[in-house]
């Protein structure tokens, strides 16, 4: 083909939307069914082993794509400025990178490089120069095409089999400033292009960049490559698929392999046009740059709404990489969602990250004094978290199904759901839907990156880091003054003016255990609980207003410069409250945050101490700490806390001295519904005692216009929510954990029978309601027991459970699910069953 043949070639790949146009197009071209001119992508044919052991899911292998971009763009500033961007004078990070080639200079504060400090304005422009286009099928017809596009550094055509088309090679392995560094991520998303895992590749290099270097080594270095990857799948003895790409040409920079086709123009429409023109997917040139289109991208029918609309791949995107380096321009070009007289405008917009978000439009969406801020240290590993509480519903709007996220420069690379926070050591069921922890991992060192996360990006490694990592954050959560004063108030909100009349299944209940001893430890016996909802008391006199700079950090009610002594069984955790006037945020924000650092202080030398957190919530900074493993019993040991920022003269210094207690047993905390009560003695008597009152689970009734809100079914039958403990300090102890039980009173099984019930219909509802709380109770039990009484077989699978207790209100939520369509019928053919008389027992339980 001449040069105008193979710029059409291009053109046409770019432009059509379906694998089966695709392959029309390679087929009349010569190419398709050609195994001569495919090469392998990477140079190994077994390369499936890597491409395929990438990111679990579609949105985050697409997001690969994105940061590529951004390290492109990077990239492309610093060799502009002629820097080696593996040497002394490149960035040494993201941020300065962003603060020294997109604004005025280098790193001067820690506003520097950070785009939530930039206008709209600018945000739009500098986001114009990566974008992300929507093209093809919509949700009802099929997967749509997505087209990743920058103006970063670019790749001659020679250059490209060895970095756009490479595996494994150490391209940006020793570059700073970008995120790319294992030379893979970006082929996760082959897997999810369609049948045949198609992606078109075009791109040109910067001729600026090649005139500065000099670095003309090829008659075809100023010339656009391009070409199509595709998947074949196992055939002729091979085992396994392999990916390849079009490599028709002779190549002198990889003899006896083929090079990718190129063709020479000045420029090539690799962006889509801008607003106010109409949305067009290849409207706008670019001299240079690189463009990727992924064919039906299986993104997942949760995700492919009309962009930037609630449910778009645009919420992937903001979660995903929540502090982005550079915004990025999203555009939806799917020609079934233009309407007549829309503007072109609401088919585009500026992708920030959820963290800018948060912080433009926090107002309408937190509760008040969110976001608060916390230091967390695990095993020597520095990380801060932003806590972030939603106002209800908003939370969707942001997340899916999200709960804590864990970042470093920017991305996400890993997440925890949101059963995290109705964990039994967490109790936070009522704020599972309105809770985001985003923890920040940049700091930690290589070794702790590497051994906490997958080289995918998108998920932890197991492990007993990440076990310690989790039961940090369960603490935090736990203890959070905040988050603990917000679940009363919703629970209250949410149950109060529906609790039931409860006094009918009490009497229910005292009749069975006068019959079945056994139902005794299923309850809490003693006095009826007066008011179910009593609150913490943690908000102050007055609305707190803090300052971004604290003026004082101390013991709480202790002068400045005072010691403070405090007493610490060995095996328990030391608390200590400091009082402050620093803002909420101060530990975590991303603009001239605080720092905290403790240590352990001996006559020659001071130590960094390990495994603690500090919660920053409306003046008061509650520190949590557990003592070294080789600190003796009598040993009085003497910490320093130390704040400090950028803008301090001198940091606030605390020091306190804590002797060590002998261990002490520590009463078991969480996962207790009720705490057992002892059986009655064996001592003979005319009858037996019963209790004066019975402390039931608050039962509350939902009705079918209430399941959108809730996510209910017409199939689900029971559902419980943890409430926290009976004592409310958040510690267990002898009161246990309580639940609140929610009936769903539309089940469609209920409503089967009820027609059938005629008369009796108000009894059939009582058997419904109560029989299901038996059963949930009855579940409750078990897993108290099973907590309690762990098989050395079980331990381990019990200490490895993903959701770690957190599976409890599934499971009571799965099994009245299943037990619901026979419930009504079981009880009453249970109550009509009648003993043959002739039978007998004798005292084993064996017929006579």
């Amino acid at each position: 083909m001449d040069n105008s043949q193979t710029k059409s070639l291009c053109l046409s790949l770019m432009k059509v939307d379906t694998e089966a146009d695709v392959i029309n197009v390679l087929t009349e071209a010569g190419y398709w069914n050609d195994p001569s001119v495919w090469r392998f992508y990477g140079d190994i044919e077994n390369n499936y082993s890597t491409i395929g052991n990438q990111q679990a899911r579609p949105d985050a292998a697409l997001i690969e794509k994105l940061v590529n971009s951004v390290d492109a763009r990077l990239m492309n500033e610093c060799l502009m400025r002629g820097i080696d961007p593996e040497g002394p004078k490149a960035p040494q990070s993201i941020q300065e990178a962003v603060a020294g080639f997109f604004e005025d200079g280098k790193l001067k504060s820690t506003r520097a490089g950070l785009i939530k400090e930039w206008g709209d304005k600018k945000r739009t422009e500098i986001a114009r120069g990566i974008t992300l286009t929507a093209t093809g099928a919509t949700a009802r017809e099929g997967n749509p095409c997505f087209t990743i596009s920058d103006c970063g550094e670019g790749q001659t055509p020679e250059m490209m089999p060895d970095t756009l088309l490479s595996l494994v090679r150490e391209n940006k392995l020793r570059i700073p400033f970008v995120q790319g560094k294992f030379n893979m991520g970006g082929t996760g998303a082959l897997k999810f292009c369609g049948h045949h895992g198609l992606q078109l590749i075009v791109s040109r290099r910067n001729p600026q960049i090649l005139r500065l270097l000099n670095r003309l080594g090829h008659p075809t270095d100023t010339q656009w490559g391009f070409t199509i990857v595709r998947r074949e799948y196992p055939e002729g003895g091979r085992r396994s698929s392999v990916y390849t790409y079009l490599a028709p040409l002779n190549s002198k920079t990889f003899p006896g392999k083929g090079g990718v086709l190129r063709f020479t123009e000045d420029s090539m429409p690799i962006f889509p046009s801008a607003y106010p023109s109409n949305p067009e997917p290849y409207g706008r040139p670019s001299e240079w740059g690189t463009l990727i289109k992924l064919y039906e991208y299986a993104i997942g029918s949760g995700f492919k709404a009309q962009i930037p609309r609630q449910g778009s791949v645009k919420d992937r995107v903001d979660i995903l990489l929540p502090e982005v380096a550079l915004p990025i321009r999203i555009h939806e070009c799917r020609e079934q969602f233009w309407k007549p007289g829309s503007k072109a405008a609401s088919f585009e917009t500026t992708i920030t990250g959820i963290s800018v978000r948060l912080d433009d439009d926090k107002a309408e969406n937190l509760e008040e004094n969110f976001p608060t801020s916390c230091s967390i240290d695990v095993e020597g590993e520095q990380m801060s978290a932003n806590i972030f509480a939603f106002k209800r519903g908003t939370a969707r709007r942001y997340r899916k199904n999200e709960g804590i996220v864990f970042i470093v420069n920017g991305q996400t690379h890993a997440s925890l759901t949101t059963d995290f926070f109705t964990r039994k050591n967490v109790k936070h069921s009522y704020l599972a839907d309105s809770i985001l922890v985003m923890v920040d991992c940049s700091n930690v060192s290589g070794k702790t990156r590497e051994d906490l996360f997958m080289n995918s990006r998108d998920r932890l490694s197991g492990g007993e880091l990440r076990s310690k990592l989790e039961d940090a954050l369960e603490e935090v959560l736990k203890d959070h003054p905040g988050l603990r004063e917000l679940r009363e108030r919703r629970r209250r909100e949410e149950i109060e003016s529906k609790i039931s009349e409860d006094k009918p299944l009490e009497n229910i209940l005292k009749s069975m255990i006068e019959h079945s001893p056994a139902l005794t430890n299923l309850f809490l016996l003693g006095q009826r609980a007066a008011n179910p909802f009593k609150s913490i008391k943690v908000k102050t006199e007055q609305k707190f207003a803090g300052k971004k700079h604290p003026t004082y950090f101390k013991f709480k009610g202790i002068d400045y410069g005072k010691t403070l002594y405090r007493e610490c069984h060995k095996n328990m955790r030391c608390r200590i409250t400091f009082e402050t006037d620093a803002a909420n945020d101060y530990f975590s924000r991303n603009v001239d945050p605080g720092e905290f650092t403790l240590y352990i202080v001996s006559e020659k030398s001071r130590s960094p101490m390990v495994n603690y957190n500090l919660i920053l919530q409306n003046g008061l900074a509650n520190l949590s700490m557990r003592l070294p493993e080789n600190c003796n019993v009598g040993e009085k040991l003497c910490f320093v806390a130390i704040v400090t920022d950028q803008t301090l003269i001198r940091p606030f210094e605390n020091n306190f001295e804590v002797t060590v207690k002998p261990v002490v047993e520590q009463k078991p905390s969480g996962g207790r519904p009720f705490t057992p009560a002892k059986p009655p003695g064996k001592e003979e008597g005319g009858e037996r005692e019963i209790p004066s009152g019975i402390q039931l689970p608050n039962i509350v009734e939902i009705y079918e216009n209430e399941w959108e809100t809730r996510e209910f079914t017409k199939t689900t039958a029971l559902r419980i929510k943890n409430a926290g403990d009976v004592t409310g300090n958040g510690n267990g102890g002898n009161g246990g954990d309580i639940y609140d039980f929610f009936v769903n009173m539309d089940n469609v099984y209920l409503k089967t029978e009820l027609k059938l019930a005629g008369e009796d219909a108000r009894i059939t509802k009582l058997r419904y309601k109560y029989g299901l709380v038996l059963l949930g109770l009855a579940l409750l039990q078990q897993e108290m027991q099973r907590s309690k009484e762990k098989l050395p077989e079980e331990e381990e699978k019990y200490e490895n459970d993903e959701v770690k207790g957190a599976d409890i209100e599934k499971k009571v939520e799965d099994f009245s699910r299943a037990v619901a369509p026979v419930l009504i019928p079981l009880i009453e053919s249970l109550g009509d069953l009648e003993v043959d008389e002739s039978y007998t027992m004798d005292a084993s339980g064996e017929e006579i």
